[in-house]
This record gives structure tokens, C-alpha cells and sequence, in this order.
């Protein structure tokens, strides 16, 4: 792992919150750019695999209990804590991503960049919610298998008529992206399609609605993932570069190519997707590759050569029935 620095700190935006968060800052090589992590499940711990990433990859990198001590799974921390929910759902979030920004300013005496923000599962979601309510905290946003909290709210036998009345906007089902494009942020959405996607893709679909397709392709897209699990795994390969690496290219990893959509106006047109012969470890072997196509068009086998290779594939429309 590279030489860095690590920064413990807390946040207490109200009087019932009590944010913590870690920064991690390479001490040499950092390439003038802040990868935000997300947390998976009700949060409460810190993402160190995603820390480790950044660093390993020359990027600052932040992540945040989003609130409260807990195991993922755990929900007590919400009862009669409305504020605390408000931190989990979006709040910590974003303390977090500016409090590190002054952090690198310091640090480094000079301002970050670009600044991006990936995660999976309630980390999708965090990453909608920062796109719809803080639109200038990330230029590039990869959200996977975003979730709906709502449960929190009715399983908490308290909670504010000010969070209830704000169910939209908490549940990152708001579809007004329309600050986040104008600062020129692009979002990546993508879902297993094995995961339940229609929640995800009823959101991609109702943006289309608002900005119309053509319009809504210059700064979003969403991939539904063949075969995969939540998150991961499944039939088909399903590595495509949802982790930072430094070994990646823009053309078999999303993150890469996020940046080279926000960096260099380049739209993601078919990421490959690889399976190794064991899971994430190149130097393993390939197993076979396949192209994964931005909704709605799916990847189509071109009928002749290998059906293990992404060349022999192209994105076609699915057939109407």
C-alpha cells in the first residue's frame, strides 16, 4: 500500500449528530483527484476497502459512518433520532465530501480537481442523493443498485412530519437532475439484472420523461448488468471496473470511463465485462468477455465466432414483442 496520510474527524451538524468520518491522502503521486466511498446496508463503519483503492490508485479517498456505530444491518440507531436518519439518508454524505475538500486544499495547498463518488447497493443511493440535492459536490457520480430507504422511516417509531413529507426526496426517487447537468456532472447507473432492477430502471425512465432521451444521454446512463447478483457475482462476467484500479482502461472499466466522460466529453458507449478464472484477479486467466451495453440496448451475438469473446457481440434495441 502507498505511503499516506490519514485524517480521523467528526461532523455535528445538529445537536443529535454526530458525524465521523476518515480522509486518506497519498503523500506522494496523488493525481489531483477525491474518490468518495459509499457505505453498503444501513451503514455505520467506515468502506476501508474503498479507502485502500484510492490510495492505491494515486486519489484521495473519504468514507463515513453515516452517523451512527452499527453493524449494517442494524436499525435501532434510527428510533426517536430523526436527525440521525437525516444523516444516514443524505447529510453524512455530503459533510463528508466538503469537509474533505478543505482537508486536501490544506494539505496539499492547492484545490482538488475532480472529485468522484462510487458505491453500490444504499452507496447507489447515497450517490442519487448526492446528485438530486448537493449537485456540486461530484462531477462524475457511478451509482450501482440504488435502494430505497424508506424502511427506516417505518420501522422508526419516531420520526419527524418533516422527513415524512420529504419521502420523495429521501426514498432517491426525484428524477430533477436539472443543476446536477448544468454544472456538467455526469451519472452512471448500473443494476444486476438478476437484482430486481425495476426500481432503477423506473427512475432512468422517468428522467428520459423529463429531460427527453436525447437530452438525458448527454449526462446520464444506466446499465442493467446480464446475469449478475446484487452488486456482483452471477452467470455471466461481471467485473467491469466497478472498483478503482490502476491497471484499468475507459474501455473495460465504468469507473475509468466515467472520468473520461467528465474529463474529456467522451460518452461510455459498451464497457467489456470480464470473468477471470478467479473472481477479480487478472493474471488467472479470462474466461470470457462481453460487452455491456447502455439501456436499452442490450448485447446481441453476432452468429459466428466464439461466444466467449466480446468481439463477436454488438449493443442492438431488444426486439419489440
Amino acid at each position: 500500500m502507498s505511503h499516506y496520510r490519514r485524517v480521523e474527524g467528526g461532523s455535528q451538524p445538529t445537536s443529535d449528530s454526530h458525524i465521523e468520518f476518515e480522509v486518506w491522502l497519498p503523500e506522494t503521486g496523488w493525481n489531483g483527484k477525491y474518490e468518495g466511498a459509499g457505505n453498503g446496508g444501513f451503514g455505520g463503519s467506515m468502506n476501508y476497502y474503498r479507502l485502500a483503492e484510492a490510495i492505491n490508485a494515486g486519489y484521495v479517498g473519504s468514507s463515513t459512518d453515516t452517523g451512527h456505530k452499527g453493524t449494517s444491518g442494524e436499525i435501532n440507531w434510527a428510533t426517536g433520532h430523526p436527525e440521525k436518519i437525516v444523516d444516514f439518508d443524505y447529510r453524512a454524505i455530503h459533510e463528508t465530501a466538503e469537509i474533505t475538500k478543505a482537508i486536501i486544499s490544506a494539505f496539499y495547498r492547492k484545490p482538488v480537481t475532480r472529485s468522484y463518488f462510487s458505491s453500490c447497493s444504499n452507496g447507489g443511493r447515497q450517490g442519487l442523493m448526492e446528485a438530486q440535492r448537493y449537485p456540486q459536490d461530484y462531477d462524475g457520480i457511478l451509482a450501482g443498485a440504488p435502494w430505497n430507504p424508506g424502511t427506516i422511516s417505518s420501522s422508526s417509531s419516531n420520526v419527524s412530519a418533516e422527513n415524512n413529507k420529504n419521502a420523495v426526496n429521501l426514498n432517491a426517487t426525484n428524477p430533477n437532475l436539472k443543476p446536477f447537468e448544468q454544472r456538467g456532472g455526469k451519472l452512471i447507473i448500473y443494476h444486476g439484472e438478476n437484482d430486481g432492477p425495476a426500481q432503477t430502471i423506473n427512475y432512468y425512465e422517468s428522467v428520459v420523461r423529463t429531460f427527453g432521451a436525447e437530452h438525458t444521454n448527454t449526462f446520464v446512463q444506466l446499465y442493467v448488468v446480464p446475469g449478475m447478483g446484487h452488486c456482483g457475482g452471477g452467470s455471466l462476467p461481471a467485473y467491469f471496473g466497478q472498483r478503482l484500479n490502476p491497471q484499468d482502461d475507459p474501455q473495460h472499466s465504468i469507473i475509468i470511463a466515467l472520468e473520461q466522460w467528465v474529463e474529456q466529453g467522451i460518452v461510455p458507449r459498451a464497457i467489456i465485462a470480464t470473468e477471470y478464472k478467479v473472481d477479480g484477479v487478472r493474471e488467472s486467466g479470462i474466461v470470457q468477455t462481453r460487452p455491456l451495453c447502455a439501456f436499452p440496448k442490450v448485447a446481441t451475438y453476432s452468429g459466428s465466432g466464439s461466444r466467449n469473446e466480446a468481439a463477436n457481440y454488438s449493443c442492438v434495441l431488444p426486439r419489440k414483442r
